[in-house]
């Protein structure tokens, strides 16, 4: 997501690590006739074979202060993928390259400020001359140097409020890479970056919102107040983007009355991923959600009322209430309805005859091959009181042809009869439902 130089950096770590474990010879490779003098390396570095730059990489590393110089020059070089090569190079050697990096800096003649910005900020807290090249480049720079810049000034190790401000700017960036980078860039600031990001992602000129929405959901609760534009997310023509705002919603505890009514609207996404997934989050809103997904059971409108249900589940006894519209949901045509709708009648109920009976005559006459009988079986099992009344029918499912059929029927068989502590009662304040 973020560009090359992210993962050449990853690559490098990991390569040094291996080969320092694996191949000690190396160390002594340096300046012999192998070719792995400094010039020769630089050289290598320019590679397009992964293995051979890389491993250039970890051999001028290990010069230390003998390969400054060439590394100095390599900086220098019109191909910016041998300069940013080297830039990485001289901040994994450390504080030896600082004077090497603001020689470069300083160069008027130096064109690529933003590699030696980068590499600076890696080795130690960035001096003004550094701040003042990231955000130049973050602002005049090509893409590369745009997104390297607000990548920089993301781990920059000073107070967060001398790099919040050019990075809100960058989110307004129309290349994408540029925008993602400095979207992950406020989420390495810290949280106080997140009203900022909140008020972006309502921003007509913030092009690119997948990124900002997902590093809002890093933040949490902090994020809340992101659910309005997050809503708006949900309409779009994209799927990917209404999959990110359901995501982000799942995780920033949105306020009820905003977000339920446009999240049971998912239950008719094309993208069955993404409608149950609107479902997980409905479900962990709990009791606001209740009344509006009960009417969703028998919306015709709504293409999956096992969502729904599966919503409902979630919550267990705190929708209590819609036991009966559940009910009502055991004669769909559609075997995974039926079975989502068993499947939520276990987690919901609080043993009512009409529901034991309802869940008793699936299994044992639904059509299905096993499915809806399995959960059957299986919230039997779960519902407390403990559905003694149930054994006789459990008992004769036990020699069903199949097994998940016969092995739900005897775990709830054994939870009827010595049920576990987590299936005590709820509370349930439903008028009509007894306990």
């Amino acid at each position: 997501m973020i560009n090359g130089m992210s993962k050449f950096i990853h690559t490098l770590t990991t390569v040094i690590i291996s080969v320092a474990l694996a191949a000690p010879f190396l160390l002594t490779g340096c300046g012999d006739e192998s070719g792995n003098d400094a010039a020769s390396l630089i050289e290598q570095l320019g590679s397009e074979d992964e293995d051979t730059h890389i491993k250039a990489a970890w051999l001028l590393s290990q010069m230390n202060s003998e390969a400054l110089a060439p590394l100095g020059e390599a900086l220098r070089s019109k191909n910016r993928t041998v300069a940013r090569r080297a830039g990485e190079v001289l901040a994994t050697i450390g504080p030896a390259s600082v004077d090497t990096l603001h020689k470069a800096l300083a160069d008027k003649e130096f064109p690529w400020s933003d590699i030696a910005a980068a590499a600076l900020v890696r080795i130690a807290p960035p001096s003004q001359a550094v701040l003042d090249a990231l955000t130049d480049a973050l602002k005049n720079g090509d893409a590369e140097a745009r997104a390297s810049a607000a990548e920089a000034l993301g781990r920059a190790r000073i107070d967060p409020k001398a790099v919040i401000d050019p990075l809100l700017n960058a989110l307004r960036d129309a290349d994408r890479n540029v925008a993602e980078t400095a979207a992950l860039a406020l989420g390495a600031v810290g949280e106080q970056t997140a009203e900022p990001m909140v008020a972006a992602l309502s921003d007509s000129r913030v092009k690119h919102q997948r990124p900002i929405a997902l590093v809002l959901a890093k933040f949490g609760a902090a994020s809340s107040k992101a659910a309005g534009a997050l809503v708006k997310m949900l309409k779009e023509d994209d799927p990917e983007a209404r999959k990110v705002a359901v995501y982000t919603l799942r995780r920033i505890e949105p306020d009820p009355a905003i977000v339920a009514a446009p999240l049971i609207e998912l239950f008719n996404d094309p993208k069955e991923q993404i409608s149950e997934t609107a479902a997980q989050v409905l479900g962990e809103i709990g009791s606001p959600a209740v009344e509006l997904l009960t009417k969703a059971l028998s919306d015709e409108k709504i293409t999956r009322p096992r969502h729904a249900a599966l919503s409902l589940a979630i919550m267990g006894h705190k929708a209590c209430d819609a036991s009966d519209s559940l009910l009502g949901l055991l004669k769909s045509d559609d075997e995974q309805t039926r079975g989502t709708a068993a499947y939520a009648l276990g987690r919901v109920s609080h043993g009512e005859q009409k529901i034991l009976d309802a869940l008793v005559d699936l299994l044992k006459n639904d059509p299905s091959e096993y499915t809806v009988q399995m959960y059957a079986a299986e919230s039997l099992g779960r519902i407390t009181p403990p559905a003694k009344t149930a054994i006789p029918a459990l008992t004769e499912a036990l020699k069903h042809p199949h097994q998940a059929v016969r092995q739900a029927a005897e775990q709830a068989i054994a939870d009827i009869k010595s049920p576990p502590p987590k299936r005590e009662p709820h509370k349930c304040n439903h008028k009509h439902h007894a306990h």
